[in-house]
């Protein structure tokens, strides 16, 4: 629809372009500053080669393709989140390991875990996000799932979730 139509010049075709490519602040009238051509002329062939109409095609042409463009980079940037925030629970889940073993070697070891803890909720989060799933709260609902940790542990446990809601 935009190509070029029968009977019209080249030259009315290369001025038609030159005003195609204005994109949306176009007009006849900067047009005619551009190319030299008398408004009146520019007039005629957009009557006459229904220019308004090819633009309008053209304008939703372009926008398709950026639509297009648009949601491959947004498919490849939750690929690439996802990536990272699988990444980043599975550091917090060696860091936790880690942890829990120097803990079993000293029970009074004075450590810090909140690090691990926000990397695995940020982790958690980004990957949430990137799967279109909505924002929720991580809350430990079946406490006998952890029967397998020591007191120790648990107290830790107890310590940063009673931190973690203020």
């Amino acid at each position: 629809m935009w190509d070029q139509q029968i009977e019209e010049s080249s030259k009315a075709f290369d001025a038609f372009c030159t005003y195609r490519d204005m994109g949306l602040g176009r007009s006849l009238r900067k047009l005619s500053k551009v190319t030299n051509y008398h408004l009146s002329t520019l007039g005629e062939h957009s009557k006459k080669y229904d220019w308004q109409s090819r633009v309008t095609a053209w304008d939703a042409y372009l926008d398709k393709i950026s639509q297009h463009n648009q949601s491959a980079e947004i498919k490849e940037m939750k690929r690439r989140q996802i990536t990272l925030a699988l990444k980043a629970q599975e550091a917090a889940a060696k860091g936790l390991e880690l942890f829990l073993v120097e803990l079993k070697k000293n029970p009074k070891l004075i450590f810090k875990p909140e690090g691990l803890s926000k990397l695995l909720d940020s982790g958690c989060r980004l990957e949430r996000l990137n799967r279109d799933e909505p924002e929720q709260s991580l809350e430990i609902s079946h406490p006998q799932d952890f029967d397998r940790l020591e007191e120790e542990e648990l107290e830790i446990m107890r310590r940063l979730i009673a931190k973690a809601k203020g």
